[in-house]
C-alpha cells in the first residue's frame, strides 16, 4: 500500500502549492486507518485537515469512495477541489490488479510518446482481460482519438462511463468525439455532464455556451 512513501512523497505528488495539515497527515500515513474512518474528516471546517484526509485517501482509497471524494471537486475551497481531483485520478489509475495497473501506466507512457497505435492494441488486450477496469477504457478511448478513431473511441468513453459515472474526463472527451461526429446535441448533453461532476473544468464552460448558441436555436426550430 503506503509502506515506503514519506509525507514529503505524497505531499509533492498530490498538489504541491495547496497547504494542508502535515502533523495530521503523517499520522495517517503511520497509523493507515481504514477509508471509512477517515471520510468524516473531509468535512472538518479545518480546511486543512481536511485537505490532508483527501491526500491520504488519495493514497489508499478505492473505487468505493470516488463517489464520496468526486462531491469534492464542487467544493468551495479551490484547494480542495484540486486535492479531489489528484485523489479521484490516483485511485482511478489504481483500481485495477497490480498487472493490469502496471500495464496501464505503459500504455499511457505510449500515449505521452506519441505511439498511439501501440497504446490502443495494449489497451485493447487489456480490456479484454480486465473488462471492468475503467481508466482502460478511458485510456483506450484517449488512444483511438488521437488515431481519429472515433466513433471507437466514443464507444470506449461510454463504456469508461458506465464503469465509473464520476469520470468527468471520461464525459468531457466522449463530447469532444462526438463533435468530430458532428452530434452537437450529444456533445453538448456530455459537456454539461462533465461539468456538473467538475465545475472546474478549463474550456468546457465556453465550449457549453458555443454549443448552446448553435444547438438550441436548431431545436426550437425542429419543434
Amino acid at each position: 500500500m503506503i509502506d515506503s512513501l514519506s509525507v514529503d512523497q505524497v505531499l509533492h505528488a498530490g498538489v504541491p502549492r495547496v497547504a494542508v495539515d502535515r502533523a495530521l497527515l503523517e499520522r495517517l500515513l503511520r497509523d493507515q486507518p481504514p477509508p471509512e474512518i477517515v471520510l468524516p474528516l473531509l468535512s472538518s471546517p479545518a480546511v486543512e485537515a481536511a485537505r490532508a484526509a483527501l491526500l491520504y485517501l488519495g493514497a489508499v482509497g478505492t473505487m468505493r469512495e470516488s463517489p464520496v471524494l468526486a462531491l469534492y471537486l464542487q467544493h468551495a475551497d479551490a484547494g480542495l477541489a484540486a486535492l479531489a481531483e489528484y485523489s479521484l485520478w490516483n485511485i482511478w489509475m489504481q483500481a485495477g490488479t497490480a498487472r493490469a495497473n502496471r500495464h496501464l501506466a505503459e500504455a499511457i507512457g505510449d500515449i505521452k510518446r506519441g505511439q498511439y497505435m501501440r497504446a490502443a492494441t495494449r489497451l485493447t488486450e487489456l480490456v479484454g482481460q480486465e473488462p471492468s477496469f475503467a481508466e482502460a477504457h478511458f485510456q483506450r478511448g484517449l488512444a483511438l482519438a488521437s488515431l481519429e478513431r472515433f466513433d471507437e473511441a466514443a464507444s470506449a468513453y461510454r463504456e469508461a462511463l458506465r464503469l465509473n459515472p464520476y469520470h468527468f474526463a471520461a464525459a468531457a472527451a466522449l463530447g469532444h468525439a462526438n463533435v468530430e461526429e458532428g452530434q452537437l446535441g450529444a456533445a453538448l448533453h456530455r459537456y454539461r455532464q462533465a461539468l456538473r461532476v467538475h465545475p472546474r473544468l478549463p474550456a468546457l464552460p465556453g465550449a457549453v455556451l458555443a454549443l448552446e448558441a448553435v444547438v438550441e436555436p436548431w431545436k426550437k426550430v425542429a419543434s
